[in-house]
């Protein structure tokens, strides 16, 4: 007991004394701004513009960081492929309503009618029943329609839009047409 009474009056009496000095630097704390430097709003302005660009630097090697992940850090075999690029929106399709151009070179036969050889202007249609018919014009006269069905195939074709007049054996031709809503085939006659 004697021992925690001498050790609680040596930190009550002695510990101030050895922190004394320390508060006397408390003495000149009116004077603490007097050396300070005002500042002007546009240095205030440069100073928050660098702040903010180590800000867009740090998140800009964030994202090349995730790219990085992502695609394996390579650029790409094609160049439109990089990661650095943008990629682009894609316009959406519409559908085409002036038609496809046809150059038949035979004389096909369309309902027994004949049906000369030329330019024809393609428009291929369902009707209520789901029964597709492909439509010839020349101008704005109707010169023939044909009953196709439908498929799945699209021939090889580049395009989403597409009309080819193919041989098929010595009475017939494959006329194919394919759009955005359906691809479709007829065999029609020819002379």
């Amino acid at each position: 007991m004697k021992k925690a009474l001498l050790l609680i009056f040596c930190f009550v009496f002695f510990v101030p004394a050895i922190y004394a000095d320390d508060w006397d630097d408390f003495g000149d704390i009116d004077r603490a701004w007097d050396g300070q430097k005002s500042i002007t709003n546009q240095e205030f302005e440069d100073a928050i513009n660098t702040l903010e660009a180590k800000k867009k630097q740090k998140e800009e090697k964030q994202k090349k960081k995730k790219i990085k992940k992502i695609s394996g850090g390579g650029t790409s075999l094609h160049p439109d492929l990089a990661p650095t690029n943008e990629i682009p929106i894609q316009e959406q399709l519409a559908k085409n309503k002036d038609g496809l151009l046809l150059n038949v070179p035979v004389n096909i036969i369309i309902d027994g009618k004949p049906l000369e050889k030329g330019f024809y202007n393609i428009f291929a249609e369902k009707d209520k029943n789901n029964e597709i018919y492909i439509s010839f014009y020349q101008s704005q006269y109707l010169k023939g329609k044909v009953k196709a069905q439908e498929t799945a195939d699209d021939y090889g074709s580049e395009h989403i839009d597409f009309v080819e007049l193919l041989p098929y054996d010595k009475h017939f031709v494959k006329i194919i047409f394919g759009s955005l809503d359906f691809n479709a085939y007829a065999y029609v006659q020819y002379k």
